[in-house]
């Protein structure tokens, strides 16, 4: 069928086409004019009419050898599952030059567009957030296989592999993301001395600073603690780039050591790590930067219950940011503010800090951001005995979170009203929040989490006597009713 459709092309057409034989599973034809530029500045390739490659795609969508993902977008193309394997025996009967020239216009255009849906995906804008992480799904296979030409000729390939990562972080394919970049650092590993040059030793790093990341967010904190050290130490050996520079990603590196420290709440250890950046962008003249490890710092000076440390170092992190006019990441340090001034009981002080966290993400369109800001005002309503304020925030809280996805933070959101509702005095809906909580704290294996709420419904079930409690629990738990009970009586006593 593909071999029929294509014969009944023009012959200029069939010609083009062959230029699209590195596609895999899609094609953005609003994007055909700049592949087109790409391939027009190799020698190769000049005797293609390239002007009219846009008209060659038409008359493949014509034929049925492209057709549109949505009626509504024609634009956007799939790509007949079998047409490039077809254009690739195609491709073979031509000379070796033109293959590589075509393979080394498709590599280029795609850096470039992976660049770009990278700041795509990294934007505070909710709605170009999700278009980027759309296209890249898209075009995954195509950027795939410019990451393996780059790969093939020993060249730089860090966009390809970093928008790879990015979109995987995105739809949380941990497993995949992670997959990825340790077969690419394999492969940068394996490239030729004289191919290892200044470019390389910084990709290397970069990648292998995402393979910790990766190792951190899936709290593998010892792999993480290694690879960052190892990425410390291949750092050091950099010989060629420029000192400040240099010192940028060291300090850049034990920031990172001092996060893995911190989630292991060794504190001393982390802040340790915090004050040597901090140490080192000081001596280096690195103002701006210096305002996330003083907000780190404060992260661990609060865990430790050290509000008068905390605060100072969180002042400073926002002065910082305001001296370099960085609005938006104000907001995460006020909203810091706003939880130490919580758990001093300066409840007014609390509110006000949240409130401008809260103006800022609303004025940058970050929305997701918004969620937790609204989650602490519903706690400090909640502490002020506004309770109709504090649903509100909650629900709106909620709302985000389920709009984004993130599950796991919606169980500390229905917790809360949970216990707001116990107040209230309003049973049926106190059990269904914590129950929901219940079963996303035991989906995600936070034993501390699921315990705290196991003990908020062991003091509904003693105020209620409300059997359905026991029951809905022993069956999302596979358990007999009479152990439902043993944990609760286990845990009243353990809690008075």
């Amino acid at each position: 069928c593909i071999e029929y459709s294509h014969s009944n092309l023009s012959e200029a057409s069939q010609k083009l086409l062959l230029l699209l034989a590195p596609f895999r599973g899609f094609i953005d034809r609003s994007d055909l004019k700049h592949y087109a530029k790409q391939l027009g500045e190799l020698e190769a390739l000049q005797n293609y009419d390239l002007d009219n490659l846009e008209n060659a795609v038409n008359e493949a969508v014509n034929w049925g050898l492209l057709s549109p993902i949505d009626p509504n977008y024609p634009q956007l193309l799939n790509i007949q599952p079998v047409l490039p394997y077809f254009l690739k025996t195609k491709l073979a009967e031509t000379d070796e030059v033109t293959k590589a020239a075509i393979n080394e216009g498709f590599k280029n255009h795609y850096r470039g567009l992976a660049a770009y849906y990278i700041k795509m995906m990294d934007s505070k804008d909710p709605q170009e957030k999700k278009l980027g992480v759309a296209f890249v799904r898209w075009e995954y296979e195509n950027i795939y296989q410019a990451l393996q030409i780059c790969l093939e000729q020993q060249e730089s390939s860090f966009n390809l592999v970093i928008c790879l990562a990015d979109y995987l972080e995105a739809v949380t394919n941990r497993i995949e993301e992670l997959k990825i970049l340790q077969s690419t650092y394999s492969a940068l590993s394996g490239y030729e001395q004289e191919n290892r040059d200044q470019r390389w030793e910084l990709e290397a790093s970069g990648i292998l600073n995402s393979i910790a990341k990766c190792y951190l967010v899936n709290q593998d904190y010892q792999k993480a603690k290694e690879i960052y050290n190892q990425t410390f130490n291949q750092v050091q050996q950099f010989k060629e780039i420029d000192e400040s520079f240099k010192q940028n990603l060291l300090a850049n590196t034990l920031h990172q050591l001092g996060i893995v420290a911190q989630a292991q709440r060794e504190y001393s250890q982390a802040r340790d790590y915090y004050q040597q950046a901090l140490d080192i962008k000081i001596e280096y003249g690195d103002k701006y930067s210096q305002a996330s490890t003083l907000h780190q710092l404060g992260r661990v000076a609060q865990a430790q219950r050290e509000y008068s440390q905390a605060r100072d170092y969180y002042q400073q992190a926002l002065d910082i940011k305001i001296e370099y006019g960085d609005k938006y990441s104000q907001a995460s340090t006020l909203h810091q503010l706003g939880i130490v001034a919580q758990e001093t009981r300066e409840y007014s002080q609390a509110s006000d800090y949240f409130q401008q966290a809260l103006d800022i993400y609303i004025e940058y369109g970050d929305r997701y951001s918004q969620g937790s800001t609204l989650h602490q005002l519903g706690i400090v309503a909640e502490e002020q005995r506004e309770y109709s304020q504090a649903s509100d925030y909650f629900q709106q809280a909620l709302d985000i979170k389920i709009e984004y996805g993130d599950k796991y933070s919606q169980g500390n959101t229905y917790g809360q009203l949970g216990m707001l509702s116990e107040k209230l005095e309003e049973w049926a809906e106190a059990k269904n929040y914590y129950l929901q909580a219940v079963a996303i704290f035991a989906e995600f294996n936070d034993q501390s989490r699921l315990n705290l709420t196991v003990r908020n419904l062991a003091s509904l079930y003693q105020k209620t006597q409300d059997q359905s409690i026991v029951t809905e629990l022993a069956t999302m738990f596979e358990t007999e009713e009479e152990k439902i009970k043993e944990l609760f009586n286990q845990s009243i006593s353990e809690n008075g």
